[in-house]
């Protein structure tokens, strides 16, 4: 045997790729992964494994301050340690926490939440609530971005972790059941099949509508294959029969996808609470409607309206938040960025019965310094992206001096970020109410509360 296995004792003054040793896992961190430490004091990451885990680990990558290993074997499992179900965890990317205890996962969400708010916010003592959770654990995504790969044959799933390999599924069992229906269709199709159907097709978008049932499904190929879609819509349409639309787009899909040709309808309607939205297959909506009604309801307790309030939604997609907004305070104006879903959110507003709501269609660096000399403005809601928000942004919203701040962030390490500078420029943050979006995997979504102090 030429491997080398270090026992816990052992003390290797310097580690090389591929060696092998023993570690026991203290706790989990951002992005998954379980921490342990060596011998000699660097801490080292191994993903999927457990807090106390005792774990046979391979060095993939060993610096002076930690290493990254990945996971040959558990030695000794951990008692939060379960049996994945699905037959493609730890080669798919898509999850990295099924080998977990589902109450586990919900506390160590929490633990590492506050951790960062200290590590990177410099925000000890803030208060975070237990965890809520608007579905089950599983088949609660109402929305998927299936990969493709058409090499010798069809590979249609998600990306390996840390690659772009796509992994070949039949199933996710975190989808609504209905998008694996669609998943089982794109997969079956023959005579043509799906890749020959659309030669360069690289990814197919779909979506449910949770409280309506209505799908849309988006593939991004080439514009010379939009005669494709029609052939298409029919093909789904025999077994989905809430189908609303098939649409070609192009470009990249982490960008601004660009609409190239649609057959059907290009948006699904969503029911959240008493309210509909009209959602653009492009834009930005929650994981599903319960998700989204889970988070309005956390917004507007919170923002506690009587009525008298002006209200900046910022980052307003297709009016989610705006909308009930809308409905109790004074005025509202929402910022958006993409196109699509400030068109839409306009539609949601008048049918809504919210037609003197304003939107704006523009990245919300750009016009709020103007939108800021329009105050005094009484709340600011902001729903960011993955990345946060811009120090500009940040820098408008301390400088108007709001009373009142809702942030709705789906990114801890950010999250904390912003608030260690909101706060240093005079909020205080009342209340942390994290919101499990996403099990089985390591994101997670919160609703911070700050109010203006000086």
């Amino acid at each position: 045997n030429s491997r080398t296995l270090s026992s816990p004792m052992s003390t290797p003054s310097s580690l090389s790729i591929g060696q092998q040793l023993q570690v026991t896992i203290e706790r989990l961190v951002f992005q998954g992964s379980g921490l342990g430490h060596l011998p000699d004091g660097r801490v080292v990451f191994v993903p999927y494994t457990a807090p106390g885990d005792l774990a046979e680990v391979e060095v993939a990558e060993a610096r002076e301050d930690f290493v990254r290993a990945n996971l040959v074997q558990v030695v000794a499992p951990s008692p939060v340690r379960v049996t994945p179900p699905c037959r493609y965890y730890g080669n798919c990317g898509g999850c990295q926490w099924q080998h977990l205890e589902y109450a586990s996962q919900l506390h160590w969400k929490r633990e590492i939440l506050q951790e960062l708010l200290v590590r990177v916010g410099k925000l000890p003592g803030v208060p975070v609530s237990v965890p809520v959770t608007p579905a089950g654990p599983w088949e609660y995504r109402a929305r998927a971005q299936f990969k493709i790969f058409a090499g010798a044959r069809l590979h249609i799933g998600f990306h390996q972790r840390e690659t772009q390999r796509v992994v070949d599924i039949d199933r996710c069992p975190l989808l609504d059941a209905r998008l694996n229906g669609v998943l089982r269709i794109l997969r079956s199709m023959r005579d043509p099949a799906l890749h020959k159907l659309f030669p360069r097709v690289r990814e197919v978008w779909a979506a449910v509508g949770t409280g309506t049932g209505e799908v849309v499904v988006s593939l991004f190929a080439r514009t010379q294959d939009r005669a494709a879609i029609r052939l298409l819509f029919h093909r789904f349409q025999a077994e989905v029969p809430t189908l609303q639309g098939v649409i070609l787009l192009d470009g990249d899909p982490r960008q601004h996808p660009r609409f190239v040709d649609r057959h059907g309808h290009g948006a699904i309607m969503e029911q959240v609470g008493d309210c509909r939205f009209r959602v653009d297959a492009t834009a930005f909506f929650q994981v599903s409607g319960l998700a989204a009604g889970t988070l309005t309801r956390l917004v507007m307790e919170a923002a506690a309206l009587s009525g008298t309030e002006r209200v900046l939604d910022l980052y307003s997609g297709v009016g989610t938040f705006t909308v009930p907004l809308a409905r109790r305070a004074r005025q509202v104006l929402g910022i958006e960025a993409n196109a699509a879903a400030a068109t839409d959110a306009v539609h949601n507003l008048r049918s809504n019965g919210c037609p003197e709501a304003r939107i704006v269609q523009a990245q919300v660096e750009q016009v709020l310094p103007t939108v800021a000399r329009e105050g005094p403005w009484d709340l600011v809601v902001l729903d960011p992206p993955r990345q946060g928000c811009s120090r500009l942004v940040l820098d408008a919203i301390t400088g108007m001096a709001v009373p009142r701040v809702i942030y709705v962030s789906c990114d801890p390490s950010t999250l904390a970020r912003d608030l260690g500078i909101l706060v240093s420029s005079g909020y205080r943050c009342l209340a942390l109410q994290p919101v499990d979006l996403f099990p089985q995997t390591f994101h997670l979504e919160s609703v911070a509360v700050l109010e203006r102090v000086s």
